[in-house]
């Protein structure tokens, strides 16, 4: 074989080895920064894997008197009927009967329009509204006692009549929140 031939067959064999071999090395390049970014998305995923552990350590670390006072505070549905079923005990404390009770569920977005209308709130609310006959101490004690209790009970109204016997005839309406 002569020099040339040999020289020839160098090239050519190089020049294959390029057409073949080059284009994987662009393929190797995007390769190694698809390695990297799933390097560094693997990092976030363990960094907040971390830190739902230790927010679960700490929910654990919650007593069940305090989740469930937690629970009270601002309930996962509105549970019309233990609601008014503890109004009512606080009422009986005081020798009050409750006569008509009503519920209407408030609006989530604020607006006449689409445009203008507001996002919509990260709770739910409902206007309960009753009637009872009481004397003014006992009404006072009533609310008192409402207003220390931990579910929350925004009053709306109160409208009350005078009877003849010194008592009066109350309409009250609250407002209450739960998560949805």
């Amino acid at each position: 074989m002569s020099n040339t031939s040999i020289i020839a067959y160098v090239v050519l064999t190089i020049a294959i080895g390029y057409a073949f071999v080059y284009p994987s090395f662009g393929e190797v390049s995007t390769l190694l920064n698809q390695k990297q970014k799933n390097i560094s998305t693997l990092e976030m995923v363990k960094s907040v894997e971390n830190k739902k552990n230790e927010l679960l350590a700490k929910f654990d670390g919650i007593s069940s008197a305090d989740k469930k006072n937690i629970d009270t505070v601002l309930p996962s549905s509105l549970d019309f009927v233990k609601l008014i079923s503890d109004i009512d005990t606080v009422a009986s404390k005081y020798g009050i009967s409750i006569k008509t009770i009503t519920s209407k569920e408030v609006s989530s977005t604020v607006g006449g329009s689409i445009e203008n209308a507001a996002p919509s709130k990260p709770y739910q609310s409902s206007i309960i509204g009753f009637s009872f006959v009481a004397s003014y101490d006992k009404f006072n004690a009533f609310l008192n006692e409402l207003e220390k209790s931990l579910r929350i009970l925004d009053i709306r109204t109160v409208k009350l009549e005078t009877q003849e016997n010194g008592t009066y005839t109350y309409s009250v309406e609250f407002e209450t929140y739960w998560l949805p």
